[in-house]
């Protein structure tokens, strides 16, 4: 069973990407979602309540279009997955040092995203699909 709870942000300038994202979130059963278009909106969703997001699924692109530093995304989320980071500098992680952060060279998929919501989520039903085929 998915964490229904958790809060997703998805900061992608694009809007035809972020829904895609979006919906392969939805088919993996997250639906608490909020999305951003600009480094700014993602800093003022993240930092406007007292909690942060669980996860940020952000966008190369994105970063790379705006000022940024190692600090731009500090506070936003507990847990980070950066997608087409070919265009990042290789030691630019940006997330909480505790959480889990991921980087993926190139476009996002399903499959990656369920690995990577595997980390977050531990207990998803399609992780735990995964340790059962893996135990057969």
């Amino acid at each position: 069973m998915t964490n229904k709870k958790l809060r997703i942000l998805i900061a992608e300038s694009q809007n035809s990407e972020s829904l895609m994202v979006e919906r392969l979130l939805n088919r993996l059963g997250y639906h608490r979602i909020a999305t951003a278009s600009t480094l700014d909106e993602a800093r003022l969703l993240g930092r406007c309540t007292e909690y942060p997001f669980d996860v940020l699924i952000i966008s190369g692109l994105l970063i790379v279009s705006e000022q940024f530093d190692d600090s731009s995304l500090a506070g936003i989320s507990l847990n980070g997955l950066i997608y087409q980071s070919l265009y990042l500098p290789q030691p630019l992680v940006p997330f909480a040092a505790e959480g889990v952060a991921m980087r993926l060279p190139g476009h996002l998929d399903l499959a990656e995203l369920d690995a990577f919501m595997a980390l977050v989520d531990p207990m998803s039903v399609h992780h735990q699909q995964r340790q059962v085929a893996i135990q057969l």
